[in-house]
């Protein structure tokens, strides 16, 4: 967690930068994709404010709004036209005002933006399918199969439905209006209208993607393998209930491939033959035709780009496959954050693969993956209506074995003051049994999810108020401690990193005292 939270604090001057060293703009998408974490790590009311008034001061009169602020690109190129930026990156300011709500309550900034929200809407409804199919999205998307205009799931290893993502957010616009709306009082024609928008977008990507029962998937089969696609119909609720089962189980039909990126495909021609078979044996190294190459995974890996990491995630933990979720995240290999821990980053990159020239090496864009730590390892997350932060879900998901991961706890700071939730294994050698204690603000509520055996009956449990307050600062400072400790006992985590000898020009792995990556 310190890792991920490194690139989000070194991008927050006067802007949420993409990078503080070069570009320094103001993506929309960049903060659609990592607001989540950032709003766990920090107190994000006054910042998400500006940001989203930034944007606001620069819409343009037909209620376009553009895909970054304040320097206006990304707009006609990768938009829909009139001015409009990206969808994805230009529904950021009404999709934030939408999570500002939620976190902190501010209904005065809802009062001050709503209407140039609903402007923006309005421009959706005016010109999105005209600059759809002026962009070469047909209606039936006959012979869509690959990218197309825009940036959609970006940095990813597969292809991009932009497609998708410029739908998704349009209709994550429309969701978010009626969300600001009802909270503003403005119930009946408002709300309803903003509704019915959304409703109809859904449907339109239900119909196309559900449409042959191969999962969520474009209706020309060569485009199965694009990001995002079953993960982002899940997550969403595109996907009916009596659906999901069966999108769930094409998903798990993706499989991995090579990388033959120029940084992995060097390093491999500067090892010497015994890294390269240890390698090869540890499956980080295999063939992409008569070549060496690096192979990237499905399930123990990242392949997925800004957007779809999040929605990976939360889908199979949500789903039941915590595990699997849990692999992706302790993979190693191109792909992993151990491969970037691996060759020495002490911030995130912005991509997967390593890049000496092109992308940044201190980017917050791939950090969602912070806030499904939070909200399913540790098990603490907002409700999703609620407003100012008032209401908490206590869901943690459990490890298949204790040898995985045995606890786990994180606090989330609202204005009604701190949640916290801590959980860990007990009597391993016994039988074992889990402790979880959570502490709730006055005037917080909470609601605590447990899991169910697979027969689809409860669990035996026993609840107990605690009879005094728990000294939160102490048990921080003995968390810390225990990190300390298993950093050095090298039992997690990697203890190893890669330098580049400049007397031999290979690559050295070096074995260290202490490990890197160690879960804390």
């Amino acid at each position: 967690m310190t890792y991920l939270s490194l690139h989000t604090k070194q991008n927050l001057l006067g802007v949420q930068s993409d990078c503080p060293h070069r570009e320094k703009i103001q993506y929309g998408g960049d903060i659609l994709a990592d607001s989540p974490a950032a709003m766990h790590l920090y107190d994000m009311s006054a910042f998400y404010r500006k940001v989203v008034l930034d944007w606001a001061d620069q819409q343009w009169e037909n209620g376009a709004y553009a895909g970054t602020s304040y320097w206006l690109m990304l707009n006609d190129q990768t938009g829909i036209g009139n001015g409009s930026g990206e969808t994805v990156w230009a529904s950021a300011p009404v999709v934030m005002t939408a999570r500002h709500m939620q976190h902190y309550g501010d209904l005065e900034f809802l009062k001050r933006t709503v209407d140039k929200h609903i402007k923006w809407l309005g421009f959706l409804h005016k010109h999105f399918d005209k600059g759809m199919l002026k962009k070469g999205y047909l209606e039936d998307l006959e012979g869509y199969w690959k990218s197309g205009s825009g940036l959609g799931d970006w940095l990813g290893f597969r292809q991009r439905d932009t497609w998708l993502t410029h739908e998704g957010f349009y209709m994550a616009s429309a969701r978010s209006i009626a969300y600001i709306s009802e909270k503003l009082g403005r119930k009946g024609n408002a709300v309803e209208a903003a509704l019915d928008l959304s409703n109809m977008v859904k449907e339109r990507i239900a119909g196309l993607y559900l449409k042959y029962n191969q999962g969520f998937l474009p209706p020309d089969s060569r485009g199965k393998f694009m990001s995002p696609a079953q993960e982002m119909g899940l997550f969403s609720r595109i996907v009916p209930g009596d659906r999901r089962c069966n999108v769930l189980r094409h998903y798990f039909t993706r499989i991995g491939h090579t990388w033959p990126g120029s940084a992995e495909m060097n390093f491999l021609k500067h090892i010497d033959k015994d890294t390269k078979e240890s390698m090869r044996a540890a499956g980080e190294i295999t063939k992409r035709g008569k070549q060496d190459a690096m192979g990237w995974s499905q399930w123990h890996g990242f392949n997925e780009g800004i957007f779809a990491v999040r929605y990976a995630l939360k889908t199979l933990s949500e789903t039941g496959y915590h595990n699997v979720a849990l692999d992706k995240a302790t993979g190693f290999g191109v792909g992993t954050w151990e491969y970037m821990l691996s060759h020495n980053a002490t911030t995130l990159w912005e991509s997967w693969w390593r890049s000496e020239d092109l992308y940044s090496h201190n980017h917050p864009m791939l950090g969602a993956s912070s806030e499904w730590m939070v909200s399913a390892v540790a098990g603490l997350e907002l409700e999703p209506t609620t407003t100012g932060g008032r209401e908490v879900q206590f869901w943690p998901r459990f490890p298949n074995s204790a040898s995985t991961l045995n606890y786990a706890g994180a606090t989330q700071g609202t204005r009604r003051g701190d949640f916290a939730i801590a959980w860990a294994f007990v009597d391993l050698n016994q039988d074992t049994m889990l402790h979880i204690r959570a502490y709730v603000p006055p005037d917080g509520k909470g609601v605590l999810r447990l899991p169910e055996y697979r027969n689809g009956e409860g669990v035996d449990s026993i609840l107990k108020k605690a009879l005094v307050l728990p000294d939160i600062e102490k048990a921080k400072q003995l968390s810390d401690d225990v990190c300390a400790s298993r950093r050095k006992s090298k039992l997690y985590g990697f203890g190893y990193n890669w330098e580049f000898d400049k007397r031999t020009m290979l690559w050295m792995k070096f074995n260290r005292n202490k490990s890197i990556g160690t879960p804390c």
